[in-house]
């Protein structure tokens, strides 16, 4: 990277080139760059259309619309959880198995039977 005297030197060298080819140039060629000029200058100190343009407008209210009723969907569509019928962990073991409902018809006395083996082969021990 050039250091700051440099680049000055380089700038000044630069424009007085630029300077000395204009002066080559026809009549007709100095008056298009002028206008051309002129055009540009005008261009930059108009004033852009700004924020206040009626499509604008619509563009950010369809946005924000869109938007509140995403939002709204959301917390409309949620599901609360609410209260599990099951209160204990065998219940809700229950309520989630891909079983039949059948088997836990009498399922206290599987229970039962379950007790009843594990004493017999305690007492066989």
């Amino acid at each position: 990277m050039m250091g700051n005297g440099q680049e000055e030197f380089f700038l000044e060298r630069t424009k007085d080139l630029l300077n000395r080819s204009t002066q080559n140039l026809d009549s007709a060629t100095r008056q298009r760059l002028a206008h051309i000029r002129v055009k540009a200058l005008s261009a930059f100190e108009e004033k852009p259309a700004g924020f206040f343009l009626p499509l604008r407008w619509l563009t950010f209210g369809s946005l924000a619309t869109a938007a509140i009723a995403a939002v709204g969907l959301f917390f409309f569509l949620k599901s609360s959880p609410g209260d599990f019928p099951a209160r204990q962990i065998e219940d809700f073991e229950i309520i989630t198995s891909q079983e039949r409902i059948d088997f836990y018809q009498d399922l206290e006395f599987y229970r039962w039977m379950v007790t009843q083996i594990e004493s017999t082969q305690r007492k066989a021990s």
